[in-house]
């Protein structure tokens, strides 16, 4: 299990609808999270990712505020993408 941490930025409903090779996709809620990745370096970056979440009044009051969130990861091609893991609630860290 990962544990993503991160200011939530903003809270928004993708409706459905059709990608460019014709295929349709669901709505759904997103959430994005501010976070912090460390470099090899030493240095850090702040890295904004997109989450989907199943329930979004969990997140609404959350905007502004750093949380902690379980969460799961899979490869598309070169990218890594981060799901919150089913059932997962969100812990206000600050």
């Amino acid at each position: 299990m990962i544990k993503l941490e991160g200011q939530v930025i903003n809270v928004f409903h993708m409706d459905a609808g059709t990608n460019k090779k014709g295929e349709e996709y669901d709505a759904r809620d997103k959430i994005q999270l501010l976070g912090e990745l460390e470099l090899p370096n030493g240095e850090t970056k702040k890295e904004l990712i997109d989450l989907t979440v199943a329930d979004i009044d969990q997140y609404v009051g959350l905007v502004g505020k750093t949380i902690s969130i379980a969460a799961g990861a899979m490869s598309a091609g070169r990218a890594v993408i981060f799901y919150v893991r089913k059932g997962a609630k969100p812990t206000v860290l600050a």
